[in-house]
């Protein structure tokens, strides 16, 4: 069965990912007030990239994740994420017989907690046995209903209850983000990066 504390916020933490020449995704940075030296790479450059660390519930446990990527302009904005309308591409019908690469990923815009995900590896990395995990999440708004007490939704299912008592409106976006989980409290972290608690 599938349903979905305040690990609220954003999870104040940033993740040091070993990265090199080689990866597929690119990184922009803001100008800085004051002029900074050019950043320089060629392909025999091994670096590290600081990314911030967010978190998420999937079946009632805590995950953490990364953004880079959003199919709307809007969000990519607010996320400070890379703004890539070709993911919308995702969201054809997949062929008959074959399992689609995005699944639902739940964002409440009334209410301070963190996404819902119906899926996440297990564990992280190479040795993951989920069949059912995709970075690939289009997005659902789950908003409390007036005269509802908001409370945090920790599972898939949690979610689809609070909206089988109609104390939630699900709302289906197009829009198709790429979140990829990075670390589970229960299956740990995926190897090679180093996570740095940030204090308040």
């Amino acid at each position: 069965m599938r349903r979905q504390n305040q690990y609220h916020n954003i999870f104040a933490a940033n993740i040091l990912l070993s990265a090199s020449i080689f990866t597929c995704g690119a990184v922009y940075a803001q100008a800085p007030a004051a002029p900074a030296p050019a950043l320089k790479l060629d392909e025999n450059t091994v670096a590290t990239i600081e990314l911030p660390l967010l978190a998420g519930w999937y079946q009632g446990n805590l995950v953490h994740y990364i953004s880079t990527d959003m199919s709307d302009r809007d969000m990519a904005q607010q996320t400070a994420t890379n703004y890539v309308p070709r993911l919308k591409h995702a969201l054809r019908a997949p062929v008959p017989g074959q399992p689609s690469a995005v699944d639902r990923v739940y964002k409440f815009p009334n209410f301070n907690q963190g996404s819902v995900f119906p899926s996440a590896p297990q564990p992280a990395g190479y040795a993951s046995t989920s069949a059912e995990y995709t970075p690939l999440w289009v997005v659902y708004m789950v908003s409390w209903l007036p005269g509802t007490k908001p409370r945090v939704l920790r599972s898939e299912e949690e979610v689809l209850d609070a909206e089988e008592k109609k104390l939630v409106s699900i709302q289906a976006t197009d829009i198709v983000v790429n979140c990829p989980i990075l670390f589970a409290v229960k299956d740990g972290k995926l190897q090679e990066f180093t996570i740095h608690i940030q204090k308040p």
